[in-house]
């Protein structure tokens, strides 16, 4: 009789866990600006800190998850930093996408920064950037001065530490226009797991 209490005990127990990973609360989309107007500057963004933060020794440092640069995005991977970052494309694109998104695919497959070369106006320059969140524009020429339009693909991002975040690059203009102002969109997944909802 003992024994069949403690089978109860452990059926309900196993219950309640269930329950509570079902009632786990979704996580919440955010929206930052990243002022990133410096051509020699790069800006350190913390999924975790939803803002900016100072880092003296970005090499080796885990306290950065994403870099700006202007229209450059750094992950804190390969050449550009000693963390377990990278970023891999969901090849979903949109408001819809974002929303559509709903975990990491075990398919995933997460590039990490390294030094590619980049048409300049007077011919190349390599930089040390995510070569997969380079794909984050494409230029328009139509108009006077060129304009930067998001390519509005969703990608998932693997932070310092190993933890996942979807993003959505919106913008690179603020609202009066000037350039060097990177809108995301993002979802960050604390507890580790690649429930992105």
């Amino acid at each position: 009789m003992k024994k069949f209490g403690l089978l109860i005990i452990a059926v309900v127990l196993f219950f309640s866990a269930c329950k509570k990973n079902n009632d786990a609360p979704a996580i919440q989309s955010q929206t930052f600006e990243v002022k990133s107007t410096s051509s020699t500057q790069w800006k350190y963004f913390s999924f975790t800190s939803n803002d900016t933060v100072s880092v003296t020794d970005p090499d080796h440092s885990n306290a950065w998850d994403l870099a700006f640069q202007r229209y450059r995005i750094r992950t804190n991977s390969g050449l550009s930093g000693s963390g377990m970052g990278g970023a891999a494309n969901s090849y979903l694109k949109g408001q819809s996408g974002f929303d559509a998104l709903t975990s990491v695919p075990d398919t995933s497959t997460f590039i990490v920064d390294k030094s590619i070369s980049v048409a300049v106006v007077m011919g190349y320059a390599n930089y040390i950037v995510n070569p997969l969140l380079y794909t984050w524009f494409s230029l328009d020429l139509s108009v006077q001065g060129t304009q930067m339009l998001p390519s509005d693909f969703i990608y998932i991002v693997k932070t310092s530490i190993g933890k996942y975040a979807k993003v959505w690059v919106k913008s690179y203009y603020s609202a009066t226009n000037l350039s060097g102002y990177v809108t995301i969109q993002y979802k960050y997944q604390p507890d580790g797991s690649k429930n992105l909802e």
